[in-house]
């Protein structure tokens, strides 16, 4: 199972997201998510960087928190949509 770009994922607190982007980094897969509404029909004002880990079939998604790290992370997707 692999995540893909413009599909929704479930976080663990039942928030649906959007996959905008991702890019890779030392072997680890980033992506950009998009909170959508309750409705599915649209996003919200609500963004994410998410680091993925596969573990026995299963996804999980680890929000990237701190501003080195974001600072690291962020620039590697403006680069790859330019």
């Amino acid at each position: 199972m692999k995540l893909e770009i413009n599909k929704i994922v479930t976080l663990g607190n039942n928030e649906e997201y959007l996959i905008v982007d991702k890019v890779e980094k030392d072997d680890k897969e980033y992506y950009y998510i998009a909170e959508v509404n309750e409705e599915g029909t649209d996003i919200k004002d609500n963004y994410k960087i998410v680091c993925a880990t596969y573990k026995d079939d299963e996804i999980y998604l680890d929000e990237v928190l701190g501003e080195d790290k974001l600072k690291t992370i962020l620039p590697l997707f403006v680069k790859e949509n330019e």
